[in-house]
């Protein structure tokens, strides 16, 4: 929303070109986390799904303990995507935090809130699914990226957060 109050505004025409590609990069983000509402509420139900196969014979419970690791990885991955893009999230609220429309700056704010609760909730998402998982490549590196990159996406919103401190305390 600050990219496109921002391009074509008096005083910012030396930032116009990148406040339009922040616009362009905002919009799919958007729907992107639209859907993993979706997305995250389908590899729930499908672990729930997995969760009531039956497990009477050795057979029926290898099968059922498979399904649910699939299924397991399935929701895991849902919030690790979201972490990916919040670092974008993140990205992007802090170029219009820096460079956009200054009438619109809470907005930038807002966004980096945003992004920064995504991030961490995604984080406890990624954390959870893994906890009960055996010990292994996915489950470590898994859970190593998210913290890595939820690190990231905090330490860009506190550079939203120090501009909006320094530009609204004015």
């Amino acid at each position: 929303m600050v990219g496109n109050l921002t391009f074509g505004k008096k005083g910012y025409e030396a930032v116009r070109g990148e406040m339009e590609i922040v616009a362009e990069k905002a919009e799919p983000l958007k729907d992107f986390f639209i859907e993993a509402m979706d997305k995250d509420t389908e590899a729930f139900h499908g672990l729930m799904t997995a969760f009531s196969l039956p497990k009477k014979s050795d057979e029926e419970k290898k099968s059922r303990q498979e399904a649910i690791d699939e299924a397991t990885k399935g929701a895991t991955l849902v919030p690790f995507s979201v972490l990916e893009k919040s670092r974008t999230a993140a990205e992007l609220a802090l170029a219009v935090a820096m460079k956009g429309n200054r009438n619109s700056l809470s907005d930038a704010g807002v966004a980096g809130l945003a992004a920064a609760l995504c991030a961490e909730g995604a984080l406890y998402n990624v954390l959870i699914n893994t906890q009960e998982m055996p010990a292994g490549s996915f489950r470590s590196e898994t859970r190593a990226q998210a913290r890595q990159m939820c690190a990231c996406v905090l330490e860009t919103t506190a550079k939203i957060k120090a501009e909006m401190d320094k530009t609204l305390a004015e």
